[in-house]
């Protein structure tokens, strides 16, 4: 299944905090992209589904739909802030 470094559910918790409504979880989801393959897509939301998987890292609630759930196996989510960049990461396993 998916995973969140510490440093990823820390800023995601931080960002959280500063919307309203405060969102209840972070989706996790596998989109379409045409020609481009597969995409991995990250929202808050202030609501799950209830045929949502919905795990725990550090306290921050990751919704993930069935469907995409096959797909993120092995998936880990990072955050990287640097001089030269402020984004976040997938690395997925080849």
């Amino acid at each position: 299944m998916i995973s969140l470094t510490p440093v990823a559910s820390t800023k995601v918790k931080e960002i959280m905090q500063m919307q309203s409504p405060v969102p209840v979880a972070l989706r996790v989801a596998v989109v379409g992209g045409g020609c481009s393959g597969f995409h991995i897509i990250w929202r808050l939301k202030t609501r799950t589904n209830d045929t949502d998987e919905l795990l725990d890292f550090n306290g921050l609630k990751v919704a993930v739909d069935q469907m995409s759930s096959m797909y993120l196996e092995g998936v880990e989510i990072d955050y990287i802030e640097s001089l030269e960049v402020r984004d976040s990461s997938s690395i997925i396993p080849t």
